[in-house]
């Protein structure tokens, strides 16, 4: 027993002294690196699970991942308007991770952290290792990044694949370091082969993710071509290849007009909301809420601050470095624009389509606060943003304001088990997450339909307080039974008196001032009377 104990002894202070020599084997910059994506991960994955899913996400979770591969890669093409990539990937994550909402997510937020670590990449790509950690750290906690790192959507994995085709663009084009030299010219070697198909590799992957990814990949293949020449070709050609296989299905999904909605938005108004969305996340039409643009002003104004710092006190290395990184990202959000300015049909503008262009932006604010002239002003001005911003995204965990609706609290409130046929008219954006939650074979139905329906109960959800509807919408015999509020909706609840049913006024629900937009009615426990 004692020579077992002096084993194990003996064997736990050899794993101590290997750990203790791996730790001192790695540099400063490791450990920083690491404790930056640490930090990612905590805001990231400590409140993945809490928030209810959103509209898009329950589509995500409910239509597109049940069942088998085939189904899910066959809804992708009538049900999307995104390329396939983060769903084939979604769906094998969920084999294991499960569809609930931990699950689910924590691929996105898998991505958002990986993208912390390439953001330090392509900041010692243009100005060295300084600019890379100051890079990761704007990541770690920018909160739009965060936001989408905490979405059941393609958008985080997006983001990760634009910077990694962002970062080998940069490495293709060879850009000067900080001290002025090529690095294949100090190290005798040329890195552009690789580094040309590992870039077409994940401008492919990206684009395979999002279509908008294309916006950012066309602008770095033009320069690469112009720069590189022929070098440049086998990357092209990799992208090209999946541009090709992926036209067929842009076609499609084009073709049932899925994303139209969002020409219901001006674009002036939509480009207006992209910069306070880029500083502050998702605050506002996202989750139907006023959006908090004058807490935009101070992180919009530090970001300013850094960009203008480089063209006043940097040299010239800087202001390519940065250069290369704001065009890069005025091109994700200007060419679109342009677009949509020239041919309106072709108008998908929003903030959330142009997330490829926060990275390049953030890296180019990270130069302007690593400036060798102005070192002690720019490192001010980064700590203050990166304190600023990951304040915010500590409180956009906690405060209801700022979160997803809670429409899980919602369905508990109604509950799940109706004990006669029932309408539940919501507010806007809202069928899809209720009916979820409710899961109990909830559907919508809308005027159009010549059905009659009988129901013995009617509840409105609205968001915030709204007047009681009128009794001729309701009709003789319904009385209010409830009245509460959960989280930030209110549930007014009627019931039929006795046991009997009445029929649902469906046309006159649909076409009422109820005191809040609505745009469906759902029905459970019922029949067609």
């Amino acid at each position: 027993m004692e020579a077992v104990g002096a084993l194990d002894r003996r064997s736990l202070s050899t794993y101590r002294e290997a750990l203790g020599e791996a730790v001192r084997a790695r540099s400063r910059t490791f450990w920083l690196v690491a404790g930056l994506t640490v930090v990612a991960a905590a805001v990231r994955f400590a409140t993945l699970g809490l928030q209810s899913y959103h509209h898009d996400e329950v589509v995500t979770a409910d239509r597109l991942l049940i069942g088998s591969f085939s189904h899910t890669m066959d809804a992708v093409g009538y049900s999307e308007s995104a390329p396939p990539l983060y769903y084939a990937l979604a769906w094998l994550w969920t084999q294991v991770a499960g569809t609930a909402e931990f699950g689910l997510r924590s691929l996105s937020a898998l991505a958002g952290v990986l993208t912390v670590p390439v953001a330090y990449w392509i900041g010692v790509e243009l100005r060295g290792r300084r600019t890379g950690l100051v890079a990761a750290a704007l990541v770690a906690v920018n909160p739009m990044l965060v936001w989408y790192s905490q979405e059941a959507r393609a958008y985080s994995l997006f983001a990760l694949l634009a910077a990694l085709s962002f970062l080998y663009f940069l490495r293709a084009l060879d850009v000067p370091d900080f001290d002025g030299q090529k690095r294949h010219r100090r190290t005798g070697t040329s890195r552009g082969g690789r580094e040309v198909v590992l870039w077409g590799v994940f401008s492919g992957l990206a684009l395979a993710t999002h279509y908008f990814a294309f916006f950012a990949v066309a602008a770095e293949a033009l320069w690469l071509l112009r720069r590189r020449g022929r070098e440049a070709l086998p990357g092209v050609a990799i992208l090209a290849a999946f541009g090709v296989a992926l036209a067929p299905l842009l076609v499609q999904q084009m073709s049932y007009e899925h994303a139209d909605w969002i020409s219901n938005f001006t674009l002036g108004h939509r480009l207006g909301e992209t910069g306070p969305t880029f500083m502050l996340g998702e605050t506002g039409d996202v989750i139907a809420r006023p959006g908090y643009h004058l807490l935009a002003v101070v992180p919009g104004l530090l970001a300013l601050a850094a960009l203008v710092l480089v063209w006043v006190r940097g040299h010239d290395g800087d202001r390519r470095a940065a250069g290369i990184a704001l065009a890069i990202a005025a091109a994700i959000v200007a060419v679109p624009a342009v677009v949509a300015l020239l041919a309106p049909g072709q108008d998908f503008v929003l903030a959330r389509n142009l997330l490829a262009a926060v990275v390049p932006l953030l890296a180019a604010v990270a130069v302007g606060c690593t400036l060798p002239s102005a070192r002690r002003t720019g490192l001010a001005i980064g700590a203050v943003l990166v304190a600023y911003w990951f304040g915010f995204s500590v409180w956009a965990s906690v405060s209801t304001a700022l979160q997803r609706p809670d429409w899980s609290a919602v369905a508990a409130a109604i509950g799940n088990e109706p004990e006669r046929p029932r309408a539940m008219v919501t507010w806007t954006i809202g069928q899809a997450p209720l009916r979820y939650y409710l899961d109990d074979g909830a559907f919508q139905v809308f005027p159009s339909e010549p059905l009659a329906w009988t129901i013995g109960e009617v509840d409105f959800v609205s968001d915030g307080p709204a007047p009681p509807p009128p009794a001729r919408l309701l009709g003789p015999g319904f009385r209010q039974v409830g009245y509460e509020r959960v989280g930030r909706f209110y549930v007014r609840r009627y019931e039929h008196s006795g046991s009997g049913l009445a029929r649902l006024r469906l046309r006159a629900l649909r076409s009422a001032d109820l005191g809040f937009r609505s745009n469906g009615v759902l029905l459970d426990g019922i029949g067609p009377g």
